[in-house]
């Protein structure tokens, strides 16, 4: 699957590309956008935990969140919105970025995995390059990576989310001028630091005899807990300034 941090640092690209500082809170939209259809990770989880196989664990991920109706229902209720209340007419184009976010989001998802985006209408799945999967594959990590070089994949889709942490903690704690958001980004900081060799162990473990499906869950558990929390909600909550104001364009100037 494409890794979360590839989604979220693909939200951060587009958004350097606003330029406009009356479209600021659009590129909030984009990044959040891009990551938040994975929260379903979330139920995946909790799934298991009550008794499901992990087959039936997966099976809710990219429905709903992932489903073109979703994505409508995003900018009908920011339309909504901005109409009811005349002084949130902002709302309606932060709504046009998240759906562009999610956008992005799924149509990666369909480049190397199947997606069910006519959810909840139907729950087939669909896929842009299902023709080069191998025979009992369901993406195309799957055809390309055998049992040992796919479970370092998921360790490191799972870490992935480590890249974008670093990037806003450096901007701001470099560029930033806002302390509160200085301070959350430590907390950026330290997640990455012991994020980094938690994941690392795990590519190695996935060369010993530990079962796939429990090396699986050991990366997802963690992911579940610690990253999905930080990069689907409390970044867009803690640093919104910096998400804002983060540029790739601007990176390197002083």
């Amino acid at each position: 699957m494409t890794t979360g941090g590839f989604h979220l640092l693909s939200g951060l690209f587009f958004a350097s590309f606003i330029r406009n500082e009356k479209y600021r809170k659009v590129k909030w939209g984009i990044v959040f956008g891009s990551i938040i259809p994975d929260i379903d990770l979330i139920f995946s989880m909790i799934l298991y935990l009550t008794g499901a196989d992990i087959s039936q664990s997966a099976y809710i991920h990219r429905t709903f969140t992932h489903g073109f109706l979703t994505i409508g229902l995003v900018v009908v209720l920011g339309f909504i919105i901005s109409r009811l209340w005349k002084d949130h007419e902002w709302i309606f184009m932060v709504s046009l970025g998240i759906a562009f976010g999610m956008l992005t989001h799924v149509l990666y998802d369909l480049l190397d995995g199947e997606v069910a985006i006519f959810a909840p209408f139907t729950f087939n799945r669909f896929s842009l390059t299902s023709e080069f999967y191998r025979e009992g594959a369901t993406s195309l990590y799957e055809s390309i990576f055998d049992t040992s070089l796919m479970s370092v994949w998921t360790a490191f889709d799972c870490m992935s989310d480590v890249i974008a942490y670093l990037l806003l903690w450096y901007w701001a704690t470099y560029k930033g001028t806002v302390e509160k958001e200085k301070k959350f980004a430590k907390v950026l900081l330290i997640v990455s630091i012991i994020s980094i060799p938690y994941y690392l162990i795990l590519m190695i473990l996935a060369f010993t005899p530990l079962d796939p499906d429990i090396h699986f869950i050991i990366c997802y558990a963690y992911w579940c807990i610690i990253h999905c929390p930080l990069s689907c909600v409390l970044i867009f909550i803690f640093m919104r300034e910096t998400i804002q104001d983060f540029s790739f364009l601007d990176i390197r100037k002083s």
